[in-house]
């Protein structure tokens, strides 16, 4: 019975492979440890293919590149349609008064600028030095109404259009009343 049993060689790896019968291994032709048998069946097992996330597949329709045309058209077209606007904005407003915009003329304006130079005289404590301030329409100096929070009115608004031209320390705004 000792004859029978015989020491072969793994053909895997080369090691000894011990305690096997003659007749089995020679039925099957190839002598492979336990090991290096269940490394020979795995690399039998296909890889499955990697899976695609479904924003790529999303990505590869005909339906996506459609859409994506279609946006970027649209988009396109909301740029082109706000182009005046957008370029318009640097043209530069008229000032900003208390109840709105109004067309004004160059004398009202150089009126508004003249009330805003001396309500801020006023808020920084300075009392001019030179002449003082007139309405440009005029040629009368600015009436000041005393008070707690004293008023700056135009001397002659309705050479201007409005009813009342006014502004003050507490609101250094000029309003300007039709």
């Amino acid at each position: 019975m000792d004859d029978e049993r015989r020491e072969f060689l793994c053909r895997g790896c080369g090691k000894p492979i011990l305690g096997l019968q003659g007749e089995q291994l020679e039925k099957e032709g190839h002598y492979y440890c336990p090991r290096c048998l269940i490394a020979l069946a795995e690399s039998y097992i296909e890889e499955p293919p990697p899976e695609k996330s479904w924003w790529r597949l999303l990505r590869e329709t005909r339906a996506w590149r459609l859409s994506m045309y279609l946006v970027t058209a649209v988009s396109l077209g909301a740029v082109v349609y706000q182009s005046p606007r957008f370029l318009g904005s640097w043209r530069e407003l008229p000032p900003i008064r208390a109840g709105g915009i109004y067309a004004t003329g160059a004398k009202t304006d150089k009126c508004i600028h003249n009330l805003w130079r001396a309500v801020q005289e006023r808020q920084q404590g300075k009392m001019s030095s030179e002449a003082p301030l007139v309405c440009p329409a005029s040629g009368r100096t600015y009436v000041v109404v005393p008070g707690a929070d004293p008023e700056i009115h135009c001397p002659d608004p309705g050479r201007h259009g409005f009813r009342d031209i006014v502004v003050s320390p507490g609101r250094p705004v000029p309003e300007l009343k039709r």
